[in-house]
C-alpha cells in the first residue's frame, strides 16, 4: 500500500514539475494528511522542541532526506511562479519554508515522527540549493531576468 502512495506522490511530483497546479495543490493537501493518516487518524499529539542549541543546528545539516525533499519541492514550487524577477524566488522560498514549518506541525499532531524546529535549517538549505538549480537552469536557457 506504501508504494502506491508513493507511486502516487511521485506522479503529482512529476505534474507538478510541468506546472500544473491542481497537481501542486493536491500534492501539498496530501502530503500533510499523511502523517495523521499513516497513524489512522488516531492523533497524539506531542510537544515540539522549539529552541535548538548550535550544535544540534549544525548537526541537523546532515538531515539529508529534508534537504533533498525541500529541493524538490523548491523545484515543484517554482513551476507554480514566474521565476523571471527576484519575487518569484522569494514567493517560492516563503511557501517552502511554510510547508516545513505546517509538516513539523502535522508530524508533532500525529506523534508519528519528531516535531523540530531545527528541522526547518535543511529545509531552508534544500530550499537555497533549488532556488541555485532554478537559477542556473533559467540562466542556462536564457530566461533569467533576475534583479
Amino acid at each position: 500500500m506504501k508504494l502506491l502512495v508513493y507511486l502516487g506522490f511521485l506522479v503529482l511530483g512529476i505534474l507538478s514539475l510541468r506546472g500544473l497546479r491542481w497537481a501542486y495543490v493536491t500534492f501539498v493537501i496530501l502530503g500533510l494528511l499523511y502523517f495523521p493518516a499513516s497513524v489512522g487518524f488516531q492523533l497524539n499529539p506531542q510537544p515540539c522542541e522549539l529552541v535548538p542549541n548550535m550544535a544540534l543546528a549544525v548537526y541537523s545539516l546532515g538531515n539529508y532526506q529534508h534537504i533533498v525533499l525541500f529541493v524538490l519541492f523548491f523545484l515543484m514550487t517554482s513551476a507554480q511562479f514566474r521565476m523571471s524577477h527576484w519575487s518569484g524566488y522569494a514567493w517560492a522560498a516563503v511557501a517552502c519554508i511554510a510547508m516545513g514549518i505546517l509538516v513539523e506541525v502535522a508530524e508533532g499532531i500525529s506523534g508519528t515522527h519528531h516535531c523540530r524546529l531545527r528541522d526547518l535549517i535543511p529545509d531552508a538549505a534544500g530550499v537555497v540549493i533549488g532556488a541555485g538549480i532554478v537559477f542556473l537552469w533559467n540562466r542556462m536557457r536564457g530566461r533569467s531576468q533576475v534583479a
